[in-house]
């Protein structure tokens, strides 16, 4: 019989090293229905003659194979045919199992995108919340805690065909990085018309939304004040008046609010921000404070030394977090290219070369699950994630909400 999937993270895996569980999983378990129950509710493109298989019970098993490393729907075929009858059975799969990886690759390229990725994300905003980056004490008294909500998008570059390439635009929680939304971006179009339905059915109150330059358009600001969330975004040449004013801004009178000096991966990393309060007039809505980054970074490799000026603005006001969670806001960003790395150097996503209808975006959302109820469990290492799912399958089948 499957169990709460809360129940479950709680006492998942004692002989797995993990770090503690986050803080902010609810004690009591919530009563959700099992990853594979909501898989099942998603529209099968198949027909109903000759339907060997339950959708939901097959998505999850397919979950399963890459948890354990699977890359493509013929890996992922083959981890599910080697899987111990019992197993399966646990699964929602009896009998004997007769998968050809093809048949498999045209599901993923038929299923709805769109539906499969409101389920998987919908799945993963409910196990855990975005905990905010810095404990409820350090924020100030009265205050709602806040979090961060970095969005970006990244190609599949092995998905290109002749009509194009899939590219996809997603949300993702700083601190976890959990994808708890994700969208398709149209054909011969950009990431800007993705955005406003990729924030539309999240609640926003409590978190920061961080972009790049791209996404910092006057209507996304509207749509996420509306939503009673707050924005921090990057300012570049695509907004060429407001970049000239925050270049004007009197910086050189300004106090240093934020200083980091880090060194790792190569290299020594010296940051310097600075804040001023947005000045009536400024061309953009619901601003209220201009920030200046100064990056020196050494590489100590070369010895090369290269310095970069960031300007940033922000909805948040004058003491609503703290200067330092501020900065954590903006270095907090680049945690969602650290899910695409991880996505591109574990799973080979770049490398892929799945290109058939939907299935880019299938492939790339069943990583996005994995890596999320990873996470959830504590693991820090993803890559030794998958080498101990590929070993230990009951134990990723009980991650998935079933008891063996």
């Amino acid at each position: 019989m499957p169990s709460s999937p809360i129940d479950v993270l709680s006492r998942h895996l004692e002989h797995v090293t993990a770090a503690r569980l986050p803080a902010d999983l609810p004690a009591e378990p919530l009563d959700l229905p099992t990853l594979a129950e909501l898989l099942n509710t998603i529209p099968d493109p198949r027909s109903r003659r000759g339907r060997r298989y339950r959708l939901g019970p097959l998505l999850a098993l397919s979950l399963l194979a890459v948890l354990g490393g699977a890359t493509s729907p013929a890996k992922i075929a083959r981890f599910i045919a080697g899987y111990d009858p019992d197993l399966r059975a646990h699964a929602g799969l009896p009998g004997t199992i007769r998968l050809a990886a093809s048949t498999l690759g045209r599901l993923f390229a038929r299923l709805d995108g769109d539906a499969f990725d409101t389920a998987t994300c919908t799945y993963l905003a409910e196990l855990a919340t975005c905990a905010p980056p810095a404990g409820p004490g350090d924020q100030p008294e009265g205050r709602i805690p806040l979090s961060g909500l970095a969005v970006d998008g990244k190609t599949l570059r092995g998905s290109r065909t002749s009509q194009g390439v899939t590219h996809l635009l997603a949300a993702t929680c700083q601190n976890t990085q959990i994808v708890v939304a994700q969208r398709q971006v149209e054909a011969n179009s950009n990431e800007i018309p993705a955005f406003t339905p990729l924030l539309s059915g999240l609640d926003l109150t409590g978190v920061v939304v961080t972009a790049d330059a791209l996404h910092t358009q006057q209507e996304h600001a509207r749509q996420i004040v509306t939503a009673s969330g707050h924005y921090l975004f990057i300012v570049k040449g695509n907004q060429p008046t407001l970049l000239r004013r925050l270049k004007a801004l009197p910086w050189r009178e300004a106090i240093l609010n934020d200083h980091t000096d880090e060194t790792g991966h190569g290299r020594r990393e010296i940051r310097h921000m600075k804040i001023c309060t947005a000045r009536p007039g400024l061309p953009f809505p619901h601003a209220a404070q201009a920030i200046q980054v100064k990056r020196r970074r050494t590489d100590h490799r070369t010895g090369k030394t290269t310095i970069v000026t960031i300007y940033a603005i922000t909805s948040l006001s004058p003491g609503r977090i703290t200067h330092a969670q501020l900065a954590a806001l903006i270095r907090g960003h680049w945690s969602i290219e650290a899910l695409h790395h991880i996505r591109d150097v574990t799973y080979r996503e770049d490398a892929s070369r799945v290109r058939t209808g939907t299935a880019p975006r299938i492939m790339a959302g069943l990583r996005n699950l994995a890596i999320g109820l990873a996470r959830l469990i504590g693991s820090t290492n993803i890559a030794a994630a998958t080498d101990h799912y590929r070993s230990h399958p009951a134990d990723g089948l009980q991650l998935l909400g079933f008891t063996t």
